[in-house]
């Protein structure tokens, strides 16, 4: 609820501040369109429904930031938030004055705040306090751009515009600083003429009213320092008791768990890189670990910590780092490489992230490569493999079949990762069809730079593996493990014992629907496995109907 509070009232004053620099914008016109604009940008604001709910944003976001401040165990950020932590902390005092001058003094007096009187107080009274709202403006732009941002990036939709985000953030201050500067400098000008500024201030703006504006800063910095004080004194206060541990992997770490803190605290403050995209809030799973001891003693997820989880893991053993606080030793294994980004905190397929599914996996090898490469030169072998993996590769793009693995003369396919174990069967038969007749196609077309053709053997078999998005960090891809794949594999190696291009076994042939009783039927032995296994030697696939 914090998170949505405080992203709610976020959005109201980024779409404020947006309001307020399109009219500076004005600025490079004339002051009289500048303060003619007020009626689109920021007279909404000034009505009733407009300062309840300018004002309620603003002490919600104020104090749910404020808050979370207060609450965090740990201080060690990653730059974009301590960049929005900083930039959050000194808005308050640096804006403080300008808020008491257009609110509470044009409340109480008939002092009237529009842009010459504004603007005659930076420009011509007070340059400085001019310079330091002029860096004020870009504090707020940033602080708003920076939250916006690492809640958009969550989004899939949001890579496509964010170069387009990223021009106007840059602009937009730009132009509003360049139209503010010339409307300040027009003042100045103006104050030189006589009574040029004489209706801007009147008797009842009283020396006690000014104290009273400028004294606001006094105590708004007053209390920003004493918050940090307190907030350094109970974060630096030791601990009076034994701290529980922390065992972390990879990399076998060991650290003290902070009281009260959050276990993406206690991770970051032991200095153990750890990833969160979304900064501990709870948007985004890819701080996702996996407890071993000390899950018992964890609460349960909440709804919102369900939500999230629900989109990558059905585990009890799956939490959230930044939504669990542990209170007694833990174990807890990464699940998200520490430098990940944007991609891997959205929402994808449960078996990307390592599940048990039924699929149908599918080996490829092609005969005789070590013939081919007797007498030819590397670039000639190199050229031969490569139009042969070409023509796999767009008989799985034609079949909804995943590349899995390579191993020099042949691949791993799986099918029914996102159709089902039965549709999966029957595509991956489809597949091997596919494969067998572009073969064909591509021993017409090399023709004359062959000595004999090119052939394959091919195995299919259907069952449970676990799948998942495996392989270094950099380059991961979609493969399959367990008994069923090393069938598969198995069945493959098969088709040079009863001389057939392809070898099916009868568990895939039940899940496709597909008729096998023309071939014959064979029961093979599979290292490791209890039992035989039934299968299908397929000698002329074409033969075979395969309705997708």
């Amino acid at each position: 609820m914090r998170n949505r509070l405080r992203l709610t009232s976020g959005v109201i004053l980024f779409v404020y501040v947006t309001g307020h620099l399109l009219n500076h914008t004005m600025g490079l016109i004339s002051i009289p369109v500048m303060q003619s604009a007020t009626a689109v940008f920021l007279d909404p604001w000034r009505t009733w429904p407009g300062i309840v709910l300018l004002v309620g944003a603003l002490l919600v976001h104020a104090g749910v930031g404020l808050w979370a401040f207060w609450t965090r165990r740990s201080f060690k950020l990653k730059k974009w938030e301590a960049v929005q932590l900083g930039f959050g902390l000194a808005i308050p005092p640096l804006l403080a004055a300008h808020v008491a001058a257009n609110g509470v003094l044009s409340a109480i007096s008939d002092y009237n705040s529009t842009y010459v009187a504004t603007l005659s107080a930076f420009a011509v009274y007070s340059p400085v306090r001019g310079v330091v709202m002029g860096l004020t403006l870009l504090v707020v732009w940033t602080h708003g751009c920076v939250g916006l941002h690492s809640w958009l990036r969550l989004q899939p939709w949001y890579a496509r515009f964010q170069p387009m985000a990223f021009a106007v953030a840059l602009i937009l201050p730009a132009l509003a600083l360049s139209g503010y500067l010339a409307a300040a400098m027009r003042v100045r000008v103006l104050a030189q003429e006589p009574g040029g500024l004489q209706a801007v201030y009147t008797s009842r703006v009283q020396p006690w009213m000014v104290d009273f504006v400028y004294g606001t800063e006094f105590y708004v910095i007053a209390f920003i320092l004493l918050l940090v004080a307190a907030r350094a004194a109970v974060y630096f206060y030791p601990a009076r008791h034994d701290k529980p541990r922390l065992i972390y992997s990879p990399g076998s770490h060991s650290a003290d768990l902070l009281p009260g803190a959050t276990l993406l605290e206690s991770i970051r403050t032991a200095g153990i890189s750890h990833a969160s995209i979304c900064g501990g809030r709870g948007r985004c799973s890819t701080c996702r670990v996996r407890i071993g001891e000390g899950a018992e003693n964890l609460l349960p997820p909440d709804e919102a910590e369900k939500t999230v989880l629900a989109r990558v893991s059905d585990s009890p053993s799956v939490r959230l780092a930044c939504q669990i606080r542990p209170t007694s030793n833990i174990q807890v294994v990464a699940l998200v490489p520490d430098h990940a980004g944007p991609s891997e905190a959205l929402a994808k397929p449960g078996y990307q992230q390592g599940k048990e599914q039924v699929v149908a996996i599918l080996f490829v090898d092609l005969r005789g490569s070590t013939k081919l490469c007797e007498g030819r030169l590397p670039f000639d072998v190199v050229f031969v493999l490569n139009q042969f993996f070409a023509e796999l590769a767009q008989a799985l793009t034609e079949t909804d079949g995943h590349y899995a693995q390579f191993n020099g003369d042949g691949l791993m396919a799986i099918y029914g990762l996102d159709s089902g174990a039965e549709k999966g069967a029957a595509e991956a038969i489809a597949g091997a069809k596919a494969m067998l007749r572009r073969l064909s196609q591509l021993n017409e077309k090399l023709g004359d730079e062959l000595s004999e053709e090119l052939k394959i053997g091919i195995g299919i078999h259907t069952g449970e593996a676990i799948v998942g998005s495996m392989g270094p960090p950099a380059s991961p891809i979609i493969s399959a493990l367990g008994d069923n794949a090393n069938v598969a594999a198995r069945l493959e190696s098969q088709t040079k014992e009863f001389g057939v291009p392809l070898v099916v076994s009868a568990d895939t042939a039940r899940y496709s629907g597909i008729d096998f009783s023309k071939f014959p039927k064979h029961k093979i032995q599979v290292k490791g496995r209890d039992g035989a296994i039934t299968v299908y030697a397929v000698d002329t696939p074409e033969a075979l109907s395969v309705e997708l």
